[in-house]
């Protein structure tokens, strides 16, 4: 058994165990990543760079940005085989015009994405990695949109992720800033259960208490994250509770752990650190199997203190390597977890 680090941050963690759980779990069972040139991809669970593109009018294809915390430059020199893009629609759209907002952004996508390999498959995404060539999953942020949406386009576009809310009340159901949230709606349920048939899984990040509640008797599918923290440590309802935590593990999903110091310290300023922080309580308290990156960049404006954009991704991987954690372990959280995830739903497609 691997010997335990010491705490690096000077928040009390009064839950965490005296030892590394995941490593011996971890060791029971196949390694995700073959050997070899494969070994050190990364896959980032949750970026917004389409929406702060499309909003800020910008008439710049992806591959020739310079600038903002995920660029084609920044994805190749952090060694980033897959971003996760998501198709994010405000709740000010939320009603019978979001399916027309969703069609305008995939209609921006399809022209200004540009450099990435849109994956759409498993075979995709290994491509990806092995050939060290950055692409992009598509997801879909606040799924009020797809109940009037063409299934068909939805389809063709790959997306096989819907986030069912964003911060506040849809047709499905209420986000996490609904003071008195309610579960799912009739509507919701029945989109739920239609998607699924689909092939669909979901992504609870944004969704409130009541309606995760909802989603997870309606649905026995993978669930994910995409971008969060942990309650045990920054108590606000967009987080995860212990419980919300040990749904997704059990149900084989990912938990994206995001860079947004909102999520991370309910001071609203966080490090890198933080991000290490939130890793490791669900490393201790459960294992490394289902814990994943999904840093939200673009989707924030407080800077995070020594992990400004994608790049940082590496001074990450160091933490976890001085804090004790084993190169397997590293690696899985690092792309590895997210890599099952998705092999795993697309070949289910």
């Amino acid at each position: 058994m691997l010997l335990l680090h010491l705490p690096i941050s000077l928040y009390p963690c009064p839950s965490v165990s005296k030892n590394f759980l995941g490593y011996a779990r971890m060791n029971s069972s196949p390694q995700i990543e073959p050997a070899g040139t494969e070994a050190d991809f990364r896959i980032d669970g949750h970026v917004d760079v389409l929406y702060q593109m499309f909003e800020s009018k910008s008439n710049v294809p992806f591959e020739e940005l310079s600038d903002g915390a995920v660029t084609l430059e920044k994805m190749k020199s952090a060694g980033v085989a897959a971003a996760v893009f998501a198709f994010y629609c405000p709740d000010f759209h939320n009603g019978a015009g979001s399916a027309g907002f969703l069609s305008k952004l995939l209609d921006y996508a399809e022209q200004y994405l540009t450099g990435l390999v849109h994956i759409k498959s498993a075979k995709d995404l290994n491509n990806c990695i092995s050939q060290k060539e950055p692409g992009m999953i598509w997801l879909i942020e606040n799924a009020d949109c797809l109940l009037e949406f063409d299934r068909g386009r939805l389809a063709q576009a790959g997306i096989r992720v819907a986030g069912l809310t964003h911060m506040g009340k849809n047709r499905i159901g209420d986000g996490n800033n609904v003071p008195f949230p309610e579960g799912l709606t009739s509507e919701g349920k029945a989109l739920v259960k239609e998607l699924a048939k689909e092939g669909l899984a979901f992504d609870a990040a944004h969704l409130a208490d009541p309606g995760f509640r909802d989603l997870t008797r309606i649905y026995e599918g993978p669930l994910i994250s995409s971008h969060t923290g942990v309650r045990a440590l920054s108590n606000i309802p967009r987080n995860l509770t212990r419980s919300q935590v040990a749904i997704i593990i059990e149900r084989k999903g990912v938990i994206g752990i995001a860079a947004d110091p909102k999520m991370l310290a309910t001071s609203g300023e966080a490090s890198i650190d933080d991000v290490f922080r939130h890793i490791d309580w669900i490393a201790q308290s459960f294992d490394v199997d289902s814990i994943g990156i999904g840093t939200d960049f673009c989707g924030f404006f407080t800077p995070n203190a020594g992990f400004e954009d994608i790049t940082r991704l590496s001074s990450l991987a160091r933490i976890m390597s001085e804090n004790g954690y084993p190169e397997p372990a590293i690696k899985k959280i690092m792309g590895g977890n997210w890599r099952v995830f998705y092999e795993k739903l697309f070949r289910q497609g």
